[in-house]
């Protein structure tokens, strides 16, 4: 197993130290090397953990060196990591056109590369930026493409995420008790993959789960199986 597939799976498992760890040694070695690509992952990897631990701004200035290395090498395909940190780092502050243009970019380099599975990925990301923005009708479409791509393809990494967004969805139809319900299955299959969301989603997972408890309660939440 490479850097990236070691320190991606150890991403998703929550844990943070020794993606830290991981990175920092890579960094190392791929700049040592004149390995541009390994040092655009690494510093792609800190810049998730600088997000993970609620450090925005070290995360925008990690990803940035990381595009400036990209852009050194004139490699469009290095270019997809950064880009992606980068609107990720959009969203969460709330600058939804920086954002859009930039997952938009990201989705069009994933295409180029034949990533089918990371364009999906990204088009989640989408979904959630047009509904931030009132697109909603936009956002079904996208967590639509989301939820039967993870089904057909059994990307199980994705099924959380895309049961997330329907959760979503139905608090914003006013299904209460059916967006309880579809959190509690998030929940499950988090445990059940040792998965931990990544930090915008967690982020919408806490602001879901604090909507439905000024609805329901606590007792309520629990008793829909919801953590």
């Amino acid at each position: 197993m490479g850097f990236a597939e070691e320190v991606f799976a150890a991403f998703r498992r929550g844990e943070t130290e020794a993606v830290e760890g991981l990175s920092r040694r890579e960094l190392e070695r791929s700049r040592a090397a004149g390995d541009a690509a390994g040092e655009v992952d690494a510093l792609c990897m800190l810049a998730r953990v600088a997000v993970r631990r609620g450090d925005l701004a070290g995360c925008q200035e990690l990803a940035t060196q990381a595009f400036e290395v990209a852009a050194e090498q004139g490699d469009r395909g290095l270019r997809r990591g950064p880009v992606h940190v980068l609107a990720a780092v959009a969203r969460m502050r709330g600058d939804l056109e920086a954002a859009r243009s930039l997952f938009l970019e990201s989705i069009a380099l994933r295409e180029e590369a034949g990533l089918a599975d990371l364009v999906v990925w990204e088009q989640l990301n989408l979904g959630y930026v047009e509904l931030e923005s009132g697109e909603v009708g936009r956002a079904r479409e996208l967590f639509g493409r989301v939820r039967e791509y993870a089904a057909e393809r059994g990307v199980a990494d994705l099924v959380p995420y895309g049961v997330l967004a329907s959760a979503v969805l139905a608090e914003r139809d006013g299904n209460v008790a059916q967006a309880a319900g579809l959190l509690a299955e998030v929940d499950r299959a988090l445990r059940e993959r040792g998965q931990v969301l990544d930090p915008d989603d967690a982020e919408v997972r806490a602001a879901l789960r604090g909507r439905l408890v000024e609805v329901l309660g606590e007792k309520g939440l629990r008793e829909a199986g919801a953590g």
